[in-house]
């Protein structure tokens, strides 16, 4: 039941993060240097969740952020969610980046990767898509204002975490 419940929780905060993040980014006019909350929070779900309830949280949170994006195919931050949420469950594997600065150094190349899956699946799936030099444009400004969020979101994903689940430990960071 409280894996459920953490499920909705962090459903939950992926969309407040989105629709708190969207009118701000368009009153400052800044639309285009946005970071993505909801990729932390799948960076964050990959390291603590199993692989299943992972994929399905990747694949909800991608479907919230297609729904905040205008101009993009349905499905394309599902697709992209999930491979990076898969890869990053790969990496918790092998590497403990449940720290400040790993989960920095995560974030930061999810974000590069997240920017390369766009430009993939809009060159294949999108035939109106010409704008394939603002991706590269703008994704190394996009990764560097990312990789702050994913231990902020991480913290804040965690410290709820905390209050649904009581531990002995003293959080997500080490």
């Amino acid at each position: 039941m409280k894996g459920a419940l953490r499920f909705v929780l962090y459903l939950l905060l992926g969309y407040l993060l989105l629709s708190l993040e969207s009118p701000m980014l368009t009153s400052f006019h800044i639309r285009m240097y946005a970071p993505d909350p909801t990729l932390a929070l799948v960076i964050f779900a990959a390291v603590s969740f199993e692989l299943a309830p992972a994929v399905a949280l990747a694949a909800c949170l991608g479907l919230l952020k297609d729904g905040f994006s205008s101009g993009v195919p349905l499905g394309m931050y599902v697709e992209i969610y999930v491979l990076v949420m898969l890869a990053c469950h790969a990496l918790s594997r092998r590497l403990d980046y449940r720290n400040v600065v790993l989960m920095t150094l995560v974030a930061l190349c999810a974000s590069l990767a997240s920017s390369m899956l766009f430009f993939v699946f809009s060159a294949i799936f999108d035939r109106d898509f010409e704008q394939f030099d603002l991706i590269f444009r703008l994704a190394i400004p996009q990764a560097l204002i990312t990789a702050p969020m994913g231990p902020i979101v991480a913290g804040l994903a965690g410290w709820l975490d905390g209050r649904l689940i009581p531990r002995d430990s003293d959080g997500l960071f080490r």
